[in-house]
């Protein structure tokens, strides 16, 4: 994934499904997020805090990752709601099979994603005693 002049070059979007061979293997995902906002909110002096947490199948908590940024974007009119695109990425060894959840907050504001993990080949039966969400 790219980001130049807030638009986004995405290749492979949509994956939400990662066939492993054998656990456990790293993951890594690139995601795009947009985020808006008015122009007194977006301002190039402002703090924005941002935290990621992936919690794993079983509900514990993989990783929780936090700071801030800043945005140095003037948007097109200060009286439209404005948007720019915030490159992120998430990288994780998977232990387990199962659904992992990825939750990206950006100023008390959340978003949440599913990324599966299975052990085997695309198109294959999920093998015996695996989990089913």
């Amino acid at each position: 994934m790219e980001v130049h002049d807030n638009l986004g070059t995405i290749v492979g979007a949509g994956i939400d499904t990662f066939w492993m061979p054998e656990l456990p293997a790293p993951i890594q995902v690139g995601l795009a997020v947009r985020l808006t906002g008015t122009a007194d909110e977006l301002r190039q002096d402002i703090d924005h805090d941002t935290r990621n947490i992936l919690t794993g199948p079983d509900g514990q908590v993989v990783s929780d990752v936090g700071g801030t940024f800043q945005i140095d974007q003037p948007g097109a009119r200060p009286e439209w709601l404005n948007g720019f695109v915030l490159p992120t990425a998430v990288q994780f060894v998977a232990e387990t099979e199962g659904t992992y959840h990825f939750e990206h907050i950006v100023d008390g504001n959340s978003k949440s994603v599913a990324i599966h993990v299975i052990v085997g080949q695309p198109g294959q039966p999920p093998a015996e005693g695996a989990d089913e969400e």
